[in-house]
């Protein structure tokens, strides 16, 4: 009987510490919306994205007039297609450089949140949009180390 009751001792001291040390765990978070509209790369692409779509608009532009001034409709059609697949491939390049870009700044935003958290001593960091209460905000730190 003895021996049941020390184990049970030991056994709820063992559960009593581990549910300590998860107690102890640091919450933060990041606010992502505000790093994206602050973060100079970020904004550096969408600028070049805007800058992009503008050229295919005027490149759509310009297709337009030139199969509206051919003479026959063979003519035409041999516009429409040729001028069709520049405006692709030119359409394509650009979506590649994007997604590139893209997957880079992520990876920025990934790695600088987990450096942040690290010398913050922070075990999980979650997007504000996910938080309902608590937690560190940790936002304007990424942005800094982001920025520099």
């Amino acid at each position: 009987m003895k021996k049941i009751i020390i184990s049970l001792v030991v056994i709820g001291t063992i559960l009593c510490s581990n549910l300590e040390a998860t107690a102890a765990q640091t919450i933060g978070f990041v606010d992502m919306s505000k790093i994206l509209s602050s973060y100079t790369k970020a904004q550096a692409i969408t600028t070049s994205v805007k800058s992009q779509q503008d050229e295919i608009q005027k490149m759509l532009t310009e297709a337009r007039n030139q199969v509206q001034s051919a003479q026959t409709d063979s003519e035409k059609k041999e516009l429409e297609k040729k001028l069709t697949e520049e405006i692709q491939q030119k359409n394509n390049v650009f979506k590649a450089e994007y997604e590139k870009n893209v997957q880079a700044i992520q990876d920025n935003i990934v790695n600088t949140v987990k450096k942040v958290a690290e010398n913050k001593k922070i075990d999980c960091i979650f997007r504000k949009d996910n938080m309902i209460i608590g937690g560190k905000d940790i936002t304007d730190d990424v942005l800094a180390e982001l920025n520099k």
